[in-house]
């Protein structure tokens, strides 16, 4: 039986023209944590606060260091052959303040940069715009809680899509939704770290959905007739 189910094994194979990714999140890789005009971000916080809730201490300080090392993540990436490669927007990197009146060049250049050589060697880039990394500013404002987020992030991603969406044709607009809520406002043991289960992952989640629905909503009427093939964006 062994034998058998290792030799049907062998002989299978993915079908022609299956696409092949890797995924990753600004906090886990890019470092560089306060580097130009780059603000904390709520792991930034959580991390440098709570070093005893993490098991080996560690913190994204350094990570990766993608910040510094992008153009040898790219080349990695195309030495394992991916079509796709998805990454996620740092909030206070490309919004030091957390609200869209302020943009950060060195932000901006950084994912001008990634996208660029991204698409150069045939890869095409993958966008998250929230990866639990929200601007600490607007934690100490409420963050999730706070019923005016759903259009903080909407300004947010009105201008990811107005400087990366003439190249980057599939969004998706936050991760993991219900692990935010439940484990960083209900449990508490995810930054910022806030335990109110009773309540606080209630509101995260309807805060969330509506943040979601509004920056979708700012695609479709602001930017889905510019960029036709960009129809993709997802929760």
């Amino acid at each position: 039986m062994e034998v058998q189910y290792l030799k049907a094994w062998g002989e299978l194979a993915f079908p022609p023209g299956f696409k092949w990714g890797a995924a990753t999140a600004a906090y886990q890789v890019e470092g560089a944590w306060n580097v130009s005009d780059k603000t904390p971000s709520i792991w930034d916080t959580f991390t440098h606060k709570y070093p005893e809730r993490i098991e080996d201490g560690s913190s994204g300080d350094v990570a990766c260091d993608s910040y510094r090392l992008w153009e040898r993540d790219i080349e990695m990436a195309k030495e394992l052959g991916l079509d796709y490669y998805r990454f996620s927007i740092s909030w206070p990197r490309l919004v030091p303040n957390g609200f869209a009146d302020q943009v950060s060049e060195d932000g901006k250049n950084y994912y001008n940069k990634l996208i660029d050589g991204l698409l150069a060697n045939g890869i095409e880039p993958v966008v998250t715009l929230y990866h639990w990394d929200l601007p600490q500013r607007l934690q100490d404002y409420g963050g999730w809680l706070n019923p005016l987020i759903s259009d903080w992030f909407a300004d947010y991603a009105r201008v990811a899509f107005s400087l990366f969406g003439d190249r980057v044709t599939t969004w998706l607009t936050i991760n993991e939704a219900l692990v935010v809520c439940t484990y960083g406002y209900g449990m508490g043991v995810l930054a910022p770290g806030i335990s109110e289960n009773d309540y606080g992952k209630y509101v995260c989640i309807k805060n969330i959905v509506m943040a979601h629905g509004k920056a979708y909503r700012v695609y479709e009427k602001e930017f889905k007739a510019k960029y036709p093939y960009g129809e993709k964006i997802l929760l």
